[in-house]
């Protein structure tokens, strides 16, 4: 995968509290996402997943950084910002609260047809998507339906088939998921992985749960504080993780009855995004933690494999993980 879909060059989304303190939700993120890849990103809650997946499809604009999409500046071009909804989808994390519920599910799926797609006639547009609910497991009559007469999965559908009916190149998948029961979050991980085949999408997919990110994701990016402390491979990463961070939320996804040697102790709590530590956003929780992890922030890293990490002691910390193998 060599086909840069979308990339971002120093990103970065801030904020002022009530308090008139700076709030750094993404800070300087520069990665590039490929065409036809899945792209997971994870980290704790307030780490700022979504608030770099809406800068993406225009919800947020970026206080700093640049987004380019096919090599374009999405916010420096007036044409390629109001091409977005054509390029870009979001599917939202909740399927309760993301569809309005006055509206039937026909004209929900209908109303983005009559803004974007003015050639089609009537007939057309009702012949789209009637296809569309059939591409995400639903029949035609489900039209006449209103949100609130759909089981979470079944809404959860509707949104998958709302974000596709552009046919949109790149969708952002916020914890699409998180809010289902587990036995609809299999079937809806398959549909997004079928219909990724049938349409050649780009995913970027947005989760605090590891297993279910590892089980979607070519490339895995790992978010700490606004920023991104370790990407690569995701079998790499899930295999033989790396940074402190990374090895942390790895060991906290393990059944239980696992094998706990791999584990690593975090002590200390999530500092506030408003007063991060100095150095090393992640020193205060770190066990290997050093004065220059204190006082010095690192940069990320390139390392044999391939990934890339902020860590001052990343190429040790590699060596001792290859030599574990050996």
């Amino acid at each position: 995968m060599n086909n840069v879909l979308l990339q971002t060059k120093n990103l970065s989304k801030i904020y002022t509290d009530d308090r008139k303190s700076i709030v750094k939700a993404v800070n300087d993120i520069t990665l590039q996402i490929y065409q036809g890849e899945t792209f997971g990103l994870v980290g704790e809650s307030g780490c700022g997943k979504s608030t770099f997946g809406q800068m993406l499809v225009n919800l947020l604009e970026p206080t700093k950084g640049e987004i380019l999409f096919e090599g374009e500046d999405i916010f420096k071009s007036r044409r390629a910002r109001k091409e977005i909804p054509q390029k870009i989808q979001m599917i939202f994390q909740d399927p309760y609260s993301s569809l309005n519920p006055k509206r039937k599910i026909g004209w929900l799926l209908e109303e983005s047809l009559d803004i974007h797609r003015k050639n089609l006639s009537k007939e057309q547009r009702i012949k789209i998507v009637d296809e569309m609910l059939e591409l995400v497991g639903l029949d035609e009559s489900y039209k006449d339906r209103y949100p609130s007469q759909l089981s979470g999965g079944q809404r959860q559908r509707v949104s998958i088939a709302i974000a596709l009916i552009l046919k949109p190149k790149f969708v952002v998948c916020d914890e699409a998921v998180s809010a289902l029961d587990v036995s609809v979050q299999a079937q809806i991980l398959n549909l997004l992985h079928d219909l990724q085949e049938k349409f050649n999408l780009t995913y970027l997919f947005i989760s605090h749960n590891l297993n279910v990110v590892s089980y979607m994701s070519d490339r895995i990016g790992i978010m700490y504080l606004g920023s991104i402390v370790e990407l690569g491979d995701a079998v790499t990463l899930s295999k033989n993780p790396i940074h402190p961070y990374t090895k942390m939320l790895f060991s906290s996804s393990m059944n239980v009855g696992e094998a706990d040697s791999g584990k690593i102790q975090i002590t200390g709590e999530l500092p506030s995004p408003s007063n991060p530590p100095s150095g090393c956003t992640f020193h205060t929780r770190c066990a290997y933690c050093t004065e220059l992890c204190s006082s010095a922030r690192p940069e990320l890293q390139e390392l044999p494999d391939g990934r890339q990490i902020a860590c001052h002691y990343a190429q040790k910390f590699y060596q001792e993980s290859m030599e574990k193998k050996q």
